[in-house]
């Protein structure tokens, strides 16, 4: 069965992670002026890795989760993977920074203890998906209403309040009930 891990990148990671004099992910920040989009320029950075990981060709670099947790490279021959295009052995604890690893070691240690067996050789991890929502966020105010633009009502997975269409469409009736009640105070 195909499914996600999926790790939420805190803003306050990126600026620090590009800081580090020398730092492996120094090359990974947005060109001064643009840093509003540090989110997207993270993106293309963990995608060129994986890229690179893989081998070219959009193979895709996978790792067991036992190999993952223990920090190796996993034995050949791999489990089977429904990725078409192929799959290349590589290090995935090392294609993210040490927050996301650790995030992502966390989960599957928890996903153990409420299904044992998920933690096996034949699970097979696959890097790496780096678009679950958007790398930035249009903020708002408590009442919905876009910061600085009355009116405008940014909402779900592209305006940065979503994860998925259960969470965008919570996110729309939410929107929607803060417009109703907005028109229903102009009407008093």
């Amino acid at each position: 069965a195909n499914s996600a891990l999926v790790v939420a990148v805190q803003a306050g990671w990126l600026p620090q992670l590009y800081q580090e004099e020398g730092g492996e992910w120094a090359d990974a920040a947005p060109p001064p002026g643009e840093e509003v989009l540090a989110g997207v320029a993270f993106q293309k950075a963990v995608e060129r890795r994986a890229a690179v990981m893989g081998g070219g060709n959009l193979v895709a670099p996978v790792q067991t989760i036992p190999a993952f947790l223990e920090g190796t490279i996993s034995d050949e021959p791999l489990p089977t993977s429904s990725y078409r295009l192929g799959v290349k052995s590589a290090r995935l604890d090392l294609l993210y920074p040490p927050p996301i690893t650790e995030a992502l070691r966390l989960a599957l240690h928890d996903f153990e203890k409420t299904m044992p067996g998920f933690i096996s050789p034949s699970g097979l991890l696959h890097g790496v998906e780096t678009r679950t929502s958007a790398p930035v966020r249009v903020e708002r105010e408590a009442d919905f209403q876009c910061r600085g633009i009355r009116g405008l009502y940014p909402a779900g997975e592209g305006a940065g309040y979503a994860g998925g269409i259960v969470s965008a469409a919570v996110d729309g009736i939410n929107v929607g009930e803060a417009i109703k009640q907005g028109m229903m105070h102009e009407m008093e």
